[in-house]
């Protein structure tokens, strides 16, 4: 045999062994990689059987003296005495006061097909303070033979909702209410304001003569709720409360004459 045919043999057998080699490099890197477990997802708390809480609304302090407002520039409204109705307390009591869950609450809240009715009556909004449940209407109405206009503000930055007047006799304005609170002013009569807080949730209550609020049918959880009493001039006090099944949580805010947020 040549010095050639035999390095042709060596190099085709080389070629084989080399080919070998590859193939098996090949169906090692196929081979599929080990499947990565993924993180098992927190559980969200689940709300176990209803419980109940009673907040309590504590005023301290002397309560400021209602001041007369000043009507004179409207003829028809100065027909009319009226005093200023922000700030009530009888009894010890502090009046117009919205107690709210502000925490997510796992319930349905059913949307009442009556409105909610605001009247301008004798140049002044009634009432002062309403609650209402996120999707409800609200209605408002001119009694007074005088030009109002409707001018409504949402949200704690007064972001500007609409303004329309409402002359004599003008239709009612009927709106659609989102949740959060809606102020109302009349910019032809600055002293007149109404307010209106709005929630997903039935657990929006004005407080009671008696200074209480009290909830039934609250789902229970291990987490607190964030409870919320709010007041136009006092602001706001919060408080957390853990709502057992079967039990009613107890809870007291306290506003101080002292501590005026305006």
């Amino acid at each position: 045999m040549t010095l050639c045919r035999i390095s042709t043999l060596a190099a085709s057998a080389a070629g084989l062994l080399l080919a070998g080699c590859q193939g098996g490099n090949k169906e090692e890197a196929a081979a599929p990689a080990a499947p990565v477990a993924e993180a098992a997802a927190a559980p969200a708390e689940a709300s176990g059987e209803p419980g109940g809480i009673k907040v309590t609304v504590a005023f301290e302090g002397a309560a400021p003296a209602a001041k007369p407002l000043d009507r004179k520039a409207d003829p028809y409204c100065a027909k009319t005495k009226k005093m200023d109705p922000s700030v009530e307390v009888a009894g010890g009591k502090l009046k117009n006061v919205v107690v709210r869950i502000t925490s997510k609450v796992k319930v349905d809240a059913e949307v009442p097909a009556d409105p909610i009715v605001v009247s301008q009556n004798e140049c002044m909004y009634e009432p002062r303070v309403s609650t209402a449940v996120t999707g409800q209407q609200i209605q408002i109405a001119n009694h007074d033979k005088t030009l109002h206009n409707v001018h409504a503000y949402r949200g704690e930055n007064k972001e500007n909702w609409f303004n329309s007047a409402q002359p004599p006799k003008a239709p009612v304005l009927t709106k659609d209410l989102e949740d959060g609170l809606v102020q109302l002013k009349c910019d032809v009569h600055p002293w007149m304001s109404s307010f209106v807080s709005v929630a997903p949730h039935p657990f929006n209550t004005l407080v009671g003569d008696d200074g209480t609020v009290t909830w039934e049918k609250v789902p229970s959880k291990s987490k607190p709720y964030k409870i919320e009493a709010w007041h136009e001039v006092f602001g706001k006090q919060e408080a957390e409360v853990v709502v057992e099944a079967g039990k009613v949580a107890e809870v007291t805010l306290t506003f101080k004459a002292d501590a005026a947020a305006n």
